[in-house]
This record gives structure tokens, sequence and C-alpha cells, in this order.
């Protein structure tokens, strides 16, 4: 299983969850959702974004 720690890399680099939401043109809801484990999987498009917007490289 891969655990996403988005909102603890966000702290680290001093941006928010809504920053991020902005950057992917998507609500907070869906964010939160796909961070905290309310869907059951994550797309590789929402994955992909998040990786390139808080410039975090698997």
């Amino acid at each position: 299983m891969i655990q996403i720690n988005v909102g603890k890399i966000l702290k680290e680099r001093g941006k928010s969850k809504s920053w991020l939401c902005d950057q992917m043109d998507i609500s907070l809801y869906n964010l939160n959702k796909a961070i905290k484990g309310g869907k059951k999987s994550i797309s590789y498009k929402y994955l992909e974004r998040i990786c390139e917007d808080i410039k975090l490289f698997i």
C-alpha cells in the first residue's frame, strides 16, 4: 500500500492544500478524499499532478 503524506509535504514546502487545489483545478473536497483514503484508489492523473505541483520526484 502506498501512503500519501501530502499534508506533511505541503507544510514542509510552505504551501497549503488550497494552493494545491488551485494548481490542480480541483475542489478541496476531492483533494481531501484522494489523500485521506476516502477513495479506494487515486487516479494516476491526480497522483502525477500532485507530484508535479509540489515538485516531488518518485
